[in-house]
Order: C-alpha cells, then structure tokens, then sequence
C-alpha cells in the first residue's frame, strides 16, 4: 500500500515538474513557468527600431526587466542603444545575424540554407552580442520560425530556442493596413486580455515588436504601460530569461 501511495506522489511530482516548462514540436521553448504567474516580455529588433526609445522608458518606469533579441544587423546599426538595453539590465539575446528565413514557410521541415550557413549565421551574431558583454544562452529564431534542425544547431552553441506563445495577436503587431493578415492595436490588446481572462498567461512569452514599418500608424508597443498596468492588476509580475 505504502508502495502505490509512493507511485503516486512521484507520478505527482513529475506532472508538476513537465507543467512548468512548454515545448513545442520544434523543440523550442514557447512557454517558462506555468506554475507561476510571471510573464515575459519579449521584443525582437532588426530593420526597424523607433519604439526601442519609448518601451525602454516604460520598462524603466515600471522597473521591469525585459528580454530583447535583436540581429547582429540591427546591434551593428544601433550599438549605443544595444549597449544601453544591456547596462539597464535587460536580457539580450540572439536573432540571428542577417535575419535568414532558415526554413520554408510551406515546407517547414526544409531548410532554405545549410546548416553551415545556418550556424555561422548564428554564430556571428553571438559573437557580436557577447563582445558587447552579453550573456547569451537563450535564442530566438528570426522571423520566429524554426524547424527541429535549426534548433538542434542552437543547442550545439549552448543555446536554447525560445519563441513566443500562442493564442494572442500580438505577434501580429508588425502587419500594415496593406496586408490581408492586418490586424489593430486594438484588436490585439483585446486578444490578450480575452486570453488571460479565460486560460490565464501564466509563464506567457508575449512577443511586441518596438519597431514596425512606417505604414502602420497604429503602434501596439504605444499601448505597453496600459498592457502592463493591466497585467499587474491581474497579479501578474515581469520576468527576463
């Protein structure tokens, strides 16, 4: 008896131990900590960057860290500001140095390039994050789409694949009227909190993008200080990885 009330406890234990970590088929992490209501706030930079001024305000009003996964184009383009997301204690992370599309969008188990390409992609953008005294372990892929290979070669240079999760919009955030796929920032702001309010965010990546195409005037990361105010009245605090 004491047996089986033991096989118990430990088939116990174990659910609760898969519970906190998410992965999908991929073999990437799309959500941390289900146990716990934390959220992680994730921005992603390469062409754009106008909103970096404005999120890093907010985060710093709020006194939230962050996590930030930006090219090597991008950290090329805007080293002062990279230097300054680092020194405020954010976490930084890879996105890949060119913003390679690594797989095909219909054929996701292709590969567009070799997994040379692929690894010296990312090994270039590592080495320009670290040279720049970031402590990088954590990758997310560009265009946050990755296949089972892609993420066996991150975890070949010590980095483990995050992206975001699913089942809001917010990773719509960088579509212009222009698209078919467009969706407001309104819009978006209501998936978030419809979501919360029905399966709650605990361990959520929610992705925003701080910097769009000109053509869409309605910015999703404008709203952030409403985004987080309304999160934390919900008993949701702000984790980095």
């Amino acid at each position: 008896m004491n047996r089986i009330i033991l096989s118990i406890f430990i088939l116990g234990v174990l659910n609760i131990a898969k519970a906190q970590n998410i992965i999908d088929q991929e073999g990437a992490l799309i959500r941390s900590d289900t146990l716990q209501k934390n959220i992680y706030l994730c921005f992603t930079g390469h062409d754009y960057y106008e909103g970096f001024d404005h999120v890093l305000g907010v985060l710093q009003n709020k006194k939230i860290k962050a996590s930030f996964f930006l090219t090597g184009d991008f950290v090329r383009n805007h080293t002062d500001l990279v230097k300054r997301i680092i020194s405020q204690g954010h976490y930084v992370g890879a996105h890949s140095d060119k913003h390679l599309l690594y797989c095909d969008w219909s054929k996701k188990d292709s590969l567009l390039h070799t997994p040379n390409v692929i690894k010296e992609d990312m090994l270039n953008n590592l080495k320009i994050l670290q040279d720049l005294g970031a402590n990088v372990s954590y990758f997310m892929p560009p265009y946050e789409w990755c296949n089972t290979k892609v993420v066996q070669i991150a975890k070949e240079l010590n980095q483990t694949t995050v992206n975001y999760s699913l089942g809001t919009r917010s990773n719509a955030d960088y579509t212009t009227p222009d698209m078919s796929n467009y969706i407001s920032s309104e819009a978006v702001l209501e998936s978030i909190y419809n979501y919360e309010k029905l399966k709650g965010m605990n361990g959520f990546h929610l992705l925003i993008h701080p910097g769009t195409n000109p053509l869409r005037k309605d910015k999703l990361y404008l709203h952030l200080d409403e985004l987080i105010h309304k999160l934390i009245s919900k008993g949701y605090q702000f984790k980095k990885f």
